[in-house]
């Protein structure tokens, strides 16, 4: 069994990441700890887990080309398991986590991955008691393609080589990288279970850390997601998957990138964007052209008032669907809460 996590900068965070893993009841297991930049810090919280522990390897990415993905594809490269579960480094396993996926995935030999449940914490596992999505049978391709993401990258247990003939995590995104590695690996139509036992946590940052907020806001982030619509709609039509609701989703996407241009204020970027995204997902005229005035009414009055209703009201006759926000409001409660 093979845990891989990327890290960069949060020697805190990947201390209680560390211990996740080392108190899990599977003890056969080997923890890649790939660092996208050396610090200080982190250095010497690896030198002293592997001297500790020698089912621990600490290893810093060489070359030009960073980033969580490359990392991850390192350690990917270094696995010596048949199984692989990716970690990142401000997040947490539960004790039986490893042991009940192994057990899972041992049961079921055709299996190309499984996926479990999650949790949202804050600062320890339970203090929420919420679920991160509540993995209700049905579309998970739409679901992914409408942002509504049932699983994030600790969510899966693969079989290695499965996941190396994918091609591991797309290297070139900079965000949407959850996204992109599970619509391309469902879009290979896999054999895989999901579980609504919760075995990981999520952890809520209140202060936009997590690379999957920043995306909403960071202009370099929004900037370079502008491309993923048209690398998603290439995949789902390769696979021959395209359907009317995954086509309107994947169009909501394109213009979920423009919208986040205008809701900090970049209405001229918001219009470039949408025109280039909606040629490119080949959006209705009507839509192409009603989006227009919605960005102009995203960027006058953002998400409140009279044009933040019609906005949504719009969005919901058009068919897209988008992704609420991440508050306890519009999580799941878990088991038992």
């Amino acid at each position: 069994m093979t845990v891989v996590t990327p890290t960069r900068g949060r020697a805190r965070l990947l201390s209680e990441a560390l211990d996740s893993v080392a108190a899990q009841t599977l003890g056969d297991f080997e923890h890649f700890v790939v660092a996208d930049c050396e610090d200080a810090e982190t250095t010497r919280l690896m030198s002293a887990r592997t001297a500790a522990d020698p089912r621990v390897t600490y290893l810093v990415r060489e070359g030009s080309e960073g980033g969580a993905n490359v990392c991850r594809n390192i350690g990917l490269r270094r696995a010596g398991a048949d199984l692989v579960v990716f970690l990142d480094d401000d997040d947490r396993l539960a004790p039986g986590c490893l042991a009940g996926r192994v057990e899972l995935m041992r049961r079921n030999p055709d299996l190309d991955f499984a996926v479990f449940g999650a949790e949202v914490f804050v600062a320890d596992l339970g203090d929420l008691g919420l679920r991160y999505h509540d993995l209700a049978p049905g579309d998970d391709l739409l679901r992914f393609l409408s942002l509504d993401c049932p699983w994030q990258t600790s969510g899966p247990i693969w079989r290695r080589a499965w996941l190396e003939r994918l091609g591991g995590f797309c290297e070139r995104l900079a965000s949407l990288q959850d996204l992109e590695l599970h619509v391309r690996a469902l879009c290979r139509r896999p054999r895989y279970l999901v579980s609504r036992e919760i075995d990981h946590g999520v952890r809520a940052h209140h202060d936009g850390a997590r690379t999957s907020q920043r995306h909403f806001v960071d202009a370099d982030l929004i900037r370079r997601s502008e491309a993923v619509p048209s690398l998603l709609l290439a995949e789902v039509e390769r696979a021959g998957l395209l359907t009317w609701s995954r086509h309107r989703a994947l169009i909501g996407l394109a213009y979920g990138a423009a919208e986040n241009w205008a809701r900090i204020g970049r209405l001229g970027e918001a219009l470039r964007a949408w025109g280039e995204g909606a040629k490119a997902m080949r959006a209705p005229a009507t839509i192409a052209a009603t989006g227009a005035v919605a960005l102009a009414l995203t960027r006058a009055e953002g998400r409140g008032g009279l044009g933040g209703r019609l906005v949504n009201k719009w969005k919901g006759r058009v068919r897209f669907r988008q992704e609420p926000e991440l508050t306890p409001a519009r999580l799941v409660p878990a088991p038992g809460e």
